[in-house]
């Protein structure tokens, strides 16, 4: 389903992504072509700060379920809206923190609408109840309702390499009674306003989704 396998020739053609209507630059082909052997069939631990540090491109890392963690580069920024890659064809596009749209999955996001646009609010968000829709390609279904709400939880600490941070831990509680689907999204939230980790359920059909930001894009 999700499968880091990272060959130098499986991201020159990435078909099942022209949904996103974003092509990869040939300078991402030498990005992932540099970090190839760094990364291949490795386990968690095995990603270290010097290889994160020695990629020229915003990171960060994905664990999808009980899977291993992989990789993302950052492919692209429009606005509020972040386009990351992994060598093996996935696509998430994040939008303040949160997964809008994926490509490349059994099971796509292909669109997301929510009345909550960022986390700079929070005072006015919390305890307040919230729909959100969700869309996705196979099976087809448009927008799936759902009820969310959000609770501030306090400072945690957070591990990044050697490094530890101190987050605003905020919790989203999602629910659709119809399907039976409940799940707390989890987002750990720095002094500025952006999530560095969350834990995020996008589809009744897939697992969690664990994203750690390992460096920051320059904005």
């Amino acid at each position: 389903m999700f499968k880091y396998i990272y060959l130098p020739l499986i991201i020159i053609t990435l078909t099942s992504c022209s949904s996103l209507g974003s092509k990869i630059a040939p300078a991402y082909v030498d990005a992932f072509k540099a970090i190839k052997n760094a990364v291949v069939g490795f386990e968690d631990t095995e990603i270290t700060k010097d290889v994160i540090d020695n990629i020229p491109y915003a990171s960060s890392l994905l664990k999808i379920g009980k899977g291993p963690r992989g990789l993302l580069i950052l492919e692209s920024i429009s606005g509020d809206k972040e386009t990351w890659i992994s060598a093996d064809g996935i696509y998430l596009v994040i939008e303040n923190g949160r997964i809008i749209k994926t490509a490349g999955l059994n099971n796509n996001l292909i669109d997301f609408i929510s009345q909550n646009k960022d986390f700079k609010k929070l005072n006015e968000s919390v305890g307040l109840t919230y729909k959100y829709y969700y869309s996705y390609d196979y099976p087809a279904l448009r927008n799936l309702e759902v009820m969310a709400e959000l609770k501030v939880k306090g400072q945690q600490e957070i591990k990044l390499f050697n490094e530890t941070l101190n987050l605003l831990l905020v919790e989203e509680k999602i629910t659709n009674y119809y399907l039976g689907w409940s799940f707390t999204n989890k987002y750990w939230i720095d002094d500025n306003y952006r999530v560095i980790k969350s834990i995020q359920k996008i589809s009744p059909k897939l697992p969690e989704f664990t994203l750690l930001v390992t460096k920051n894009p320059s904005r």
